[in-house]
């Protein structure tokens, strides 16, 4: 929900308010500046080790500067996410002389942590000459209104932010997002080819947009991204599977599993995945074709099990005992029954039996408990079975 700016943004601030590390000595001690010690591990992104640095400055020092002190607590504090405590040490910090501009950035941050948006806007108007050289200022803005529920009102933020920071593909990525969600379609779908025209999109970039026209309802236009980005990444596994969704979503299992059995030459789990599909679908042959490709030997016996089962080919089933005892899933009660009902099905009412006599699972014992019934009845009146 809150936004860290990007860290060439930070480095403008970090100079105005990190220090080098300094150590004064003599030849009797070290005296460790523990103050500028904190700065570096902020620098350096060390949270944790930064909170233990600053507890050991000495806070009745009549020399310490206390507005660096609080504005050092506060960033530590908001990056722990401890929203409520950052707020109280900026103020501090404001208390004791701190005017960089920069403290209301961070009290924007610390607002927007809590949903306090109104506040968290109120800062970002305090943040002066920032504004200019700080894209993150806006990108923080727009959100704040989206999230206040003014969502036309952050989009026209991100008009604004894109003409002062044209080199900022962020701007022009969320505006396809609130586009989307504004149900703005075409208007996204024109900033998303123009997103992809002209700047470095990364997969990640194609699948979150095709996601997001799929479940607003687009599938047919994410399926245009997502193309784009099969051409591109042809290896990458999300585009397949992103793509699988899609046509799920236009009842196209045929055509899903499809995509996940070409996902599968360079991601082998996906086989799995698309002779689930293939079975949904009616194709049973091509399910079995795509589980034979499948190499967890689990995964696949668990699934060919069940492919054998949806076909009624019990004796298959049976064949299968080697198998299923070499990966030990004659051990797991739910398939000794699976066993047991196969066995029952060809007639084998004495190994069904011995193969349910194991069963310990309440679940599985219930079932268990009922197949017997059946298989009475069937031993008393054989042409009901």
């Amino acid at each position: 929900m809150f936004v860290l700016f990007p860290h060439k943004t930070l480095n403008v601030f970090a100079c105005i308010l990190i220090y080098a590390l300094a150590f004064s000595a003599n030849a009797e001690e070290v005296k460790v500046d523990y103050m500028s010690l904190t700065a570096l591990m902020i620098k350096e992104g060390d949270y944790v080790r930064a909170g233990e640095a600053i507890e050991k400055v000495d806070q009745k020092d009549e020399k310490l500067d206390r507005k660096r002190f609080y504005t050092l607590h506060g960033i530590i504090s908001l990056n722990k996410e401890l929203y409520s405590k950052s707020i109280g040490e900026f103020d501090s910090a404001i208390a004791a002389g701190q005017e960089n501009k920069i403290i209301h950035v961070y009290l924007a941050q610390a607002y927007m942590g809590l949903e306090k948006y109104e506040q968290a806007l109120s800062q970002l108007s305090r943040t002066g000459e920032l504004e200019a050289t700080m894209a993150g200022i806006w990108l923080l803005r727009s959100q704040a209104y989206w999230l206040n529920g003014d969502k036309y009102k952050a989009w026209d933020v991100l008009n604004s932010a894109e003409t002062r920071f044209p080199e900022e593909k962020v701007f022009l990525r969320n505006k396809m997002f609130y586009g989307i969600e504004l149900g703005l379609f075409q208007e996204a779908i024109r900033l998303g080819q123009y997103y992809i025209e002209n700047h470095d999109a990364s997969v990640n970039d194609y699948v979150s947009l095709g996601d997001a026209l799929r479940r607003s309802g687009k599938p047919e236009d994410a399926l245009r991204f997502l193309e784009l980005a099969r051409v591109r990444y042809p290896g990458e596994k999300n585009v397949y599977v992103a793509m699988a969704h899609a046509y799920s979503d236009m009842d196209n299992l045929s055509a899903a599993a499809a995509m996940l059995e070409e996902g599968g030459h360079y991601h082998n789990k996906l086989y799995k995945d698309s002779a689930e599909l293939y079975k949904k679908s009616g194709n049973i042959e091509r399910a079995f074709f795509n589980n034979s490709k499948v190499l967890d030997q689990k995964s696949k016996l668990i699934q060919r099990m069940s492919l054998q089962l949806e076909t009624e080919n019990y004796d298959q089933v049976l064949a299968m005992r080697n198998d299923l005892l070499r990966v030990r899933l004659l051990d797991e009660d739910e398939y000794r029954y699976v066993m047991a009902y196969a066995q029952f099905k060809v007639g084998d009412y004495q190994a069904a039996e011995s193969m349910l006599e194991n069963i310990k699972d309440a679940r599985m014992f219930r079932k268990a408990t009922e197949l017997r019934k059946v298989m009475a009845g069937c031993a008393n009146e054989k042409w009901l079975c």
